[in-house]
């Protein structure tokens, strides 16, 4: 359904990526947000737990690397990583010896309990985290990773992604991924400060988007529309308890704004949760209580796989 035929729908994406997504920050640093990363571990099936119980269907970006058994199978199934302008983006082989036992860097049982629980969609957010938008990616290391992801999870888990989620939401070689079994990703919300640009990281852009997720007043509720589904709001778990508030009320804003045809997309990554993670676990269930109490009738959870399965039947009835 599309326009206004179809209801008001909730997406929730999940970045799940371990070490893979902060390997440029944390370099050689064997510690480094090593709690929060040990505590994700934890976090996937409670969340799952959680979401199956309260009947949310999300979808899972997750990097292929992870469903690897250890380092061994990475190296073997891994295409060589892209020439970066920057090279402190390049993936070190020696996170290997940093990281030995693959704790931080593998974990294809949780994988697993992905793929097979109820209503939840298995996507990809590449196989090594590559940064798309940076200088130095070729296509040709793009069609390796893509095809890295696919042959991994067809193999190991009988299924192929087709939700998408570009890592640090750099959206680029568009057009190659729907090519290419790709049929909805999320996409960037339109303000300046939101977007993962050079200037992702500028002190103001990131006052601006604390300032943001901070102020209910500023909503934008999306759509999904050929393929792209907008995001909402990055769940900040880890706020003080008196800016929590503010961003809880920021999200009881958008859902109460909610038109008959909105898609609201939150999203965050199980690490956020892992920090603290019996604090992390009750606020999630505080944000999805407030969904509950403030969505319009007819509201429904939907995953990333689902929006595009819905728009393609609809397209298929017209037709």
């Amino acid at each position: 359904m599309t326009g206004s035929d179809a209801p008001p729908r909730v997406v929730w994406s999940l970045d799940f990526e371990l070490r893979w997504g902060m390997h440029d920050l944390l370099g050689m640093d064997r510690n480094a947000y090593r709690t929060n990363l040990e505590g994700a571990r934890e976090a996937v099936p409670q969340l799952l737990h959680l979401f199956v119980q309260r009947g949310v269907r999300a979808t899972w970006a997750t990097v292929g690397a992870l469903a690897c058994n250890d380092w061994d199978e990475y190296f073997r199934l891994a295409p060589s990583p892209p020439r970066y302008a920057d090279s402190r983006l390049a993936f070190d082989p020696r996170y290997a010896d940093l990281d030995p036992d693959g704790v931080l860097h593998f974990a294809p049982n949780l994988v697993r309990l992905v793929s097979r629980a109820n209503g939840q969609d298995l996507g990809t957010h590449t196989f090594s985290h590559i940064f798309l938008g940076e200088r130095g990616v070729t296509q040709k290391d793009v069609q390796a990773d893509h095809a890295a992801v696919m042959g991994l999870f067809r193999e190991r888990l009988s299924t192929v992604p087709t939700s998408l989620v570009f890592p640090r939401n750099q959206v680029a070689f568009l057009n190659f991924y729907v090519a290419n079994g790709i049929t909805a990703w999320r996409d960037n919300e339109r303000s300046w400060y939101l977007k993962q640009t050079k200037y992702a990281r500028h002190p103001i852009s990131r006052a601006l988007r604390i300032a943001d997720a901070l102020t209910p007043f500023w909503t934008r509720g999306g759509r999904f529309s050929e393929g792209a589904t907008t995001s909402t709001l990055f769940v900040r778990v880890t706020l003080p308890e008196i800016a929590w508030k503010a961003h809880l009320a920021k999200v009881a804003a958008e859902v109460r704004r909610m038109g008959r045809d909105t898609v609201l997309h939150f999203w965050l990554h199980p690490h956020n949760v892992g920090g603290n993670l019996r604090r992390g676990m009750a606020r999630i269930v505080q944000v999805l209580d407030t969904i509950d109490k403030y969505a319009r009738e007819g509201a429904v959870y939907a995953s990333m796989r689902d929006l595009a399965l819905s728009a393609s039947l609809d397209s298929s009835a017209k037709t």
